[in-house]
């Protein structure tokens, strides 16, 4: 059939339609062009071409990656940006500068937190158990929410440490934590682990705090972090447990409301970390980013990880664009449908049809 129709697309209960087409096009051929017989064989063949093929295929999903709106919206700013994008229910992909490596200031906090929790999971630690915090512990001049609250320390949950660190951001507590698993080098380890390449973790916050150049070295490319963040939704690294405990945590996250979160409507979930960075001289900032999970309306997931580098503007003008980004994934971007016919459940149990968006 491809010979004589190249492209023509036949179903499985098309067969008695491709042999009634193969009738007709042995008249057609044995007939002569101009008869109004062959006129009217000619018509069917074209009808039931068009029929099948309309029946058989859709129209193409946009080319995220041909998206000249996300590249537009990078360029926009004196920095280095790069974005990816991932519907996890069907790996397609949106990204822009996804070449380069970025500093990724305390969104490492999340790579931690996995770590963490991955040996609570083990029996080796207990979200319950105290941990006990002197106040020579407690640095100074890093944001530390926690020292604010109690500078003389005090006893403390490893729960209350992990919800501190994520969702307040807490430099002292993170450092805190990274101790009790044996410092950047057994979340390097976990890492490797779970096969997730593109991920460096090697310093502390306080090492970075003493000598800002290592900040580059703690790093990531943003589709690295979306294979993390997969890898965690899909429960390929913690127990269903633990996976809800940080899940609850990063939704309500405190920090970046800005950015990921800024020009979403309410009914969008945004499980994310953030991460600053200092500075420059002269304004600007060396790092400003948000990475997470988008729960669509939906109940669609998309994994998003925005990283900004060495910006000559200013941080809020970072967070438009960062903003800017997450609400053209979630109202412009048509990705392909999901794999359940276009069915989706929400966390809520409702569900919802392709025809609502996503």
């Amino acid at each position: 059939m491809a010979r004589f129709l190249p492209g023509l697309r036949m179903t499985k209960k098309g067969k008695k339609g491709e042999k009634l087409l193969l009738r007709l096009l042995r008249a057609w051929y044995g007939m002569a062009p101009m008869t109004s017989t062959g006129v009217y064989l000619c018509g069917c063949i074209m009808f039931f071409c068009v029929f099948s093929q309309g029946a058989t295929s859709s129209p193409p999903a946009v080319s995220a990656a041909d998206s000249s709106a996300v590249r537009e919206l990078a360029h926009s700013l004196k920095a280095r940006v790069g974005m990816a994008a991932e519907m996890l229910d069907t790996g397609e992909t949106v990204m822009v500068g996804d070449e380069a490596a970025y500093p990724m200031q305390s969104v490492v906090k999340f790579v931690l937190a996995l770590s963490v929790l991955k040996r609570v999971d083990q029996g080796a630690m207990n979200l319950e158990q105290i941990i006990r915090i002197r106040p020579e512990q407690l640095v100074k001049d890093t944001w530390s929410p926690l020292r604010e609250r109690f500078p003389q320390g005090g006893d403390f949950s490893l729960k209350e440490l992990l919800r501190v660190t994520v969702q307040e951001s807490d430099n002292n507590t993170c450092d805190l934590l990274f101790g009790l698993i044996g410092g950047p080098q057994g979340v390097q380890k976990d890492l490797k682990e779970w096969g997730i390449d593109g991920i460096n973790v090697r310093f502390t916050e306080e090492e970075i705090h003493r000598n800002h150049d290592l900040q580059y070295v703690n790093s990531s490319r943003p589709s690295a972090m979306n294979s993390l963040l997969r890898a965690f939704d899909e429960g390929k690294i913690l127990a269903r447990g633990t996976q809800n405990f940080l899940w609850g945590i990063m939704a309500g996250c405190s920090t970046g409301p800005e950015r990921l979160k800024g020009q979403l409507p309410r009914d969008y979930v945004v499980a994310h970390k953030t991460g600053s960075g200092f500075t420059l001289p002269g304004g600007g900032v060396t790092a400003r980013n948000d990475v997470g999970i988008i729960v669509l309306p939906n109940g669609r997931k998309m994994a998003v990880s925005v990283f900004i580098r060495d910006s000559k503007d200013s941080e809020s003008a970072c967070d438009r664009v960062i903003a800017s980004m997450a609400r053209w994934l979630c109202m412009e971007w048509r990705p392909a449908p999901g794999k359940n016919n276009g069915m989706m459940q929400n966390s809520l149990g409702v569900r919802f049809s392709k025809d609502s968006g996503f």
